[in-house]
């Protein structure tokens, strides 16, 4: 009940069109049960039995009673000849507004379900672009991607579908049931009771569809994310002679996945041969018992035909009812897969997406008081205190692990200070709004994020109002003119996925040209030479020089060319900062930064 109330608050924004659906399926409801009786009048003419009289029923519930009332008026009126044009000219116009009604319904629920599927992966996708960083990178990228494709479609396949269901089916039966009454109650009786026993099977194969489901849909995310990871690290796993032990990691997950594939298939394609052997055994034992009332001349064998086809549009909607019974509980997996995003930790979540937070324009100084933050037991930054005043160059070096990057995330508001201050121009860093920040700053990471578009894309990253002056500056500026000009289309080259048509050194001058585009005060560089060759790193590092002129930078690097230049190095160690001063100044004091030049020129 619970999944079903959930796909019907998908459904309340489009209640407009669900409504024309719902009306359409009532006509066509409507429709086939006026269809039911018209058999009556071909076996009259069949079986030569038509009533030379027939009296006026008393009860307007009295069906059979009226059709054959009206069935005399029209042959006594108009004889047998036109009577039975009549009537099958009657009959298939009932026919075709049936059939065009269930066009109609369907008409309309398909821009429903379309939608609502468009919603489901913008709401997911818009999740994923909320999610904390560390929210994120706890995440397999393949469980992501299964998510937004093959879980969103199940729910479209399965769950949607029986929302159709249940609009047609109740009407139908409970139409064809009235009918029944109307013929003869106690048979009517007779073939429910049967028919509960059949939905008690059903129901207790059904019981756990909707857990295997899950597993299956879990499994197909574990295979999506080992073929992500495959072809991100293929020639390392060529290299180091690890193919057959992924190939064997893949074959177990992709075994397990076929296991409860089959397991939940057969489950589900049960539903349908199940209920029609059940259906089949209910109507044999109808036709034996109803064959006894017609020979004790308790019911009419028109009447008694009129009944079963009655009960067939009974059969057919309760047999679509139980397979899409199955499917919902295969689709409320995927469903529910999709909704626990809603739980994981996000930027909002923990505060740090303030949509009302003060504006902020960096103009005096950054300042870290205090400031501690540890992950689990292990901490990394202890009462860590420093000031950067505008225009001013620093140097964060330290050995991994010595807290440089976590400065760096507490700075972006990836992550919050656990204790201590961080204040930016005299604001604490929680009141200012984060839009306002980033606008402030230019960011250039280790690994470039360049993605398959053009060099202008790449740097742009969809960025409005960009004019071309600014995008020539900035490229000018990291000394990217060289390299784009001997592009077979310049600027507007595409550079294939995650940029492989460019070396090292030109992903990130583009990262870089990137970061300067609008002009930010505020530089940060985390470890950006860090990959590349002597020679790529000569001509990123003088790119990042020229692009910290007037500008307020950050670096964290471990190469000395682009340290030497910072006006300050702050050299940590074990959450401290151990050491403070020019390049100079430390080389002279002979302490922890001396050690450390000295390790890389050996």
């Amino acid at each position: 009940m619970k999944d079903i109330k959930a796909i019907f608050q998908f459904l309340a924004g489009y209640i407009s069109l669900v409504s024309l659906s719902l009306v359409c399926h009532v006509l066509m409801a409507i429709f086939t049960i006026i269809s039911i009786p018209l058999v009556i009048p071909f076996f009259h003419f069949l079986f030569s039995t038509t009533p030379e009289l027939a009296e006026r029923p008393d009860s307007v519930m009295d069906v059979i009673g009226w059709l054959e009332y009206y069935f005399v008026e029209l042959i006594n009126n108009h004889g047998s000849q036109k009577a039975l044009v009549i009537t099958c000219i009657f009959l298939s116009a009932t026919f075709f507004f049936k059939n065009l009604f269930r066009y109609l319904a369907m008409h309309f629920m398909i821009p429903v379900r379309s939608s609502i599927v468009n919603d489901l992966r913008e709401n997911l996708y818009d999740s994923y672009m909320s999610l904390s960083v560390s929210a994120m990178n706890e995440q397999k990228r393949g469980d992501l991607l299964a998510r937004i494709t093959s879980d969103v479609q199940e729910v479209e396949w399965s769950i949607l579908r029986f929302v159709q269901t249940i609009f047609k089916a109740p009407i139908i039966v409970l139409g064809s049931v009235f009918l029944m009454l109307s013929i003869h109650k106690g048979l009517t009786l007779f073939v429910f009771v049967l028919m509960l026993f059949t939905l008690l099977v059903i129901g207790t194969l059904s019981k756990t569809l909707k857990k295997s489901s899950l597993d299956l849909q879990n499994t197909l995310a574990g295979l999506t994310s080992t073929v992500d990871e495959t072809l991100d690290g293929s020639m390392v796993l060529k290299v180091f002679r690890v193919a057959k032990e992924w190939k064997q990691k893949f074959g177990s997950l992709n075994a397990q996945h076929k296991q409860i594939y089959d397991r939940v298939t057969r489950r589900q394609e049960m539903s349908s041969p199940v209920s029609e052997f059940l259906g089949v055994t209910v109507v044999v034992v109808l036709l034996w018992y109803g064959a006894q009332l017609v020979f004790e001349a308790k019911l009419k064998p028109e009447a008694f035909f009129a009944f079963i086809f009655a009960f067939y549009h009974v059969i057919e909607p309760l047999k679509s009812f139980s397979t899409a019974f199955y499917n919902i509980k295969k689709g409320s997996a995927s469903l529910e897969r999709i909704q626990s995003y809603s739980g994981l930790d996000s930027d909002l979540d923990n505060g740090l997406e303030e949509d009302e937070g003060l504006p902020f324009v960096f103009e005096q100084e950054l300042v870290f008081d205090k400031v501690s933050f540890s992950y689990g037991d292990r901490k990394i930054l202890d009462e860590v205190s420093f000031k950067i005043r505008k225009g001013e160059k620093i140097a964060l070096v330290g050995n991994s692990g010595a807290g440089k990057s976590t400065i760096i995330g507490l700075l972006l508001k990836n992550i919050k200070a656990q204790s201590g201050k961080i204040l930016i121009d005299n604001k604490p860093i929680e009141s200012i709004n984060r839009q306002s920040l980033y606008k402030n700053l230019g960011l250039v990471t280790q690994t470039p994020f360049l993605y398959n578009d053009t060099i202008r894309a790449n740097v742009t990253l969809g960025r409005k109002g960009v004019s071309a002056s600014d995008l020539n500056e900035s490229l000018r500026l990291v000394n990217a003119e060289e390299f784009i000009q001997n592009q077979p289309h310049g600027i507007e080259t595409t550079i294939g996925d995650r940029g492989e048509q460019l070396s090292g050194g030109e992903k990130q001058r583009i990262t870089i040209a990137r970061a300067l585009l609008e002009n930010p005060p505020l530089l940060i560089f985390d470890e950006p030479t860090s990959s590349l060759d002597p020679a790529s790193e000569h001509k990123v590092s003088t790119a990042i020089l020229s692009a910290m002129e007037d500008r307020t930078a950050i670096i964290i690097a471990h190469r000395l060319y682009t340290i030497k230049s910072a006006d300050r190095i702050l050299f940590l160690s074990n959450g401290k900062i151990a050491e403070s001063g020019s390049h100079q100044e430390l080389i002279e004091s002979q302490g922890h930064y001396t050690s450390y030049v000295n390790l890389q020129a050996l």
